[in-house]
Parts: C-alpha cells; structure tokens; sequence
C-alpha cells in the first residue's frame, strides 16, 4: 500500500522514436509465493463464529442481550461472507516478519525522513 498520495513516476525511453515518456508506478506490488503449494490445494474451512440459531436451539437464547447493545450488526459482519478465493490468494503468499526488525527497519525510514 502506498503510504502517500504522489506517486513517483519514472522516465520510458520509447525505443522507436528515441523519446521519453512519463509512466505512474504503480502505487502496490503483487508479492511472490511463499510456500510451494498452490492456490487450488488448499481449502478454507467456513464457519460461523457465533450461531445464535445453535445456541437458541439448545435453549440459550443469547440474541436479545447483543441487540439490546447495538451489537447485531457486528455479529452479522462478523458471520459475514468468506472470499475463500481471497482468502487462499493471501495465505500463499504470506510471510512472517520478526519484530526487532521491523522496529528497526522502521528507525532507519525515520532517520532519512523524519517527517514520518
């Protein structure tokens, strides 16, 4: 993600006329792999977090509590839809990053500009 709203553009040389055009980096960039398996092996396991159907059934009703406190709607988001193909898509391609040294790549960004 871009953390300010200019992007930096660099120079094209078109090779067929031997002119120069200004190109927008793109503002993200798509990561690699970062384990040997593929999209298509893996399977998301989709579930429900809180049902409060299950739980009515079984004689605890629960529901009006939340709903009382305004909390309904963070219950339907929370049991919301899964993108299993969003899903798969980040967890080929994610990483682990060690703490001691983000803080420290995050000082050495701070030093060369200090308004961050």
């Amino acid at each position: 993600m871009a953390s300010s709203s200019s992007i930096p553009e660099s120079a094209i040389q078109d090779t067929t006329q031997g002119t120069f055009t200004q190109q927008e980096a793109p503002a993200y960039e798509i990561k690699g792999r970062t384990i040997s398996l593929e999209e298509w092996e893996l399977t998301v396991q989709v579930e429900r977090p809180v049902d409060f159907t299950s739980l009515l059934h079984h004689g605890c009703d629960i529901m009006e509590y939340y709903e009382s406190q305004d909390l309904g709607h963070y219950f339907s988001m929370l049991n919301g839809p899964t993108y299993e193909n969003l899903v798969k898509h980040l967890w080929v391609r994610a990483s682990v990053y060690d703490k001691h040294a983000a803080k420290m790549e995050e000082a050495e960004k701070v030093l060369i500009d200090p308004s961050l």
